[in-house]
């Protein structure tokens, strides 16, 4: 007679060598989606410089979109039993083959189908749900931001310009600053607030569900507040480049621009963690 644990063994088919649960499966397809949808950034990080260099600045793509890659990763480990039905199957193999389409988008329109069907097709609060939201969410810096900036581009660029040119004490003329002393700083899609908003939603979507933390209205306002702190660093740092010409490349592309990304992402952190702190004990 068979011991129970073979038995047991014997009658979990998502537990055999080789056999892959869903959640793992659609971290893997979601992960490749998420890493390809990126792919022009990381291209062009080691193509314009060092290797070292390129890999310090994690191939040019913010540490938030690499932290919440691997969230897949570790939310799906919390349940490796549920076995992946056959669509399951089919959906993630769609994921995979657009990830690796030499098409602009096809990425990122993997990563949403694969985040939307996961989502549809889970239970509520469930490893798989938890991970479905950090897929979506992952679509923001990829979708949702860009497709923002060409709904709304001149208006978005405007108030980050507005805004800039208000500290800076320089004139504004729709989304171009003047630079003290002379010349006009253009504030181009690169530089909009609003790609800072999309990591900070993402960090605070993946921190949350990592967490099992529910979206109450005041963990709501911290997501909003740490997206609203993100926007206004750039928009000191548009500042900084328009009332300081002089040191323009170095606050551009320079360590003074690096300097403001991690104050970005100190800033965005800290009201996160304060308000999770907050939630976890009451």
């Amino acid at each position: 007679m068979n011991p129970p644990s073979a038995i047991g063994l014997a009658r979990a088919p998502s537990q055999r060598m080789g056999m892959l649960s869903r959640p793992a499966l659609f971290a893997i397809s979601g992960g490749v989606a998420s890493v390809n949808g990126f792919a022009g950034k990381i291209a062009t990080a080691f193509s314009t410089k060092p290797v070292a260099t390129a890999l310090l600045d994690l191939g040019g793509v913010s540490a938030i979109v690499w932290f919440a890659v691997y969230s897949l990763f570790a939310i799906a480990q919390e349940d490796e039993r549920a076995e992946p039905k056959r669509m399951d199957r089919a959906i993630c193999a769609f994921v995979l083959v657009l990830s690796f389409a030499p098409f602009n988008f096809a990425a990122a329109i993997g990563l949403l189908l694969g985040g939307a069907y996961l989502a549809v097709t889970s239970p509520g609060q469930s490893a798989s749900r938890r991970m479905a939201i950090v897929m979506l969410a992952l679509t923001g810096p990829l979708i949702w931001g860009r497709f923002l900036l060409a709904l709304m581009g001149p208006q978005l660029l405007g108030l980050d310009a507005w805004l800039a040119g208000l500290i800076a004490g320089e004139p504004v003329r729709g989304n171009v600053v003047g630079l003290h002393g002379g010349g006009r700083l253009y504030v181009a899609l690169g530089c909009s607030s609003v790609h800072n908003m999309s990591l900070a939603v993402l960090l605070f979507v993946t921190l949350t569900q990592m967490l099992r933390l529910h979206y109450t209205r005041r963990m709501m306002m911290i997501g909003a507040l740490a997206a609203l702190a993100m926007a206004m660093v750039n928009v000191l740092r548009l500042a900084a480049l328009a009332r300081f010409p002089q040191y323009f490349d170095l606050l551009h592309t320079g360590w003074g621009g690096a300097l403001f990304g991690v104050l970005s992402f100190v800033a965005a952190g800290a009201i996160i963690f304060g308000g999770i702190r907050a939630e976890l004990a009451r």
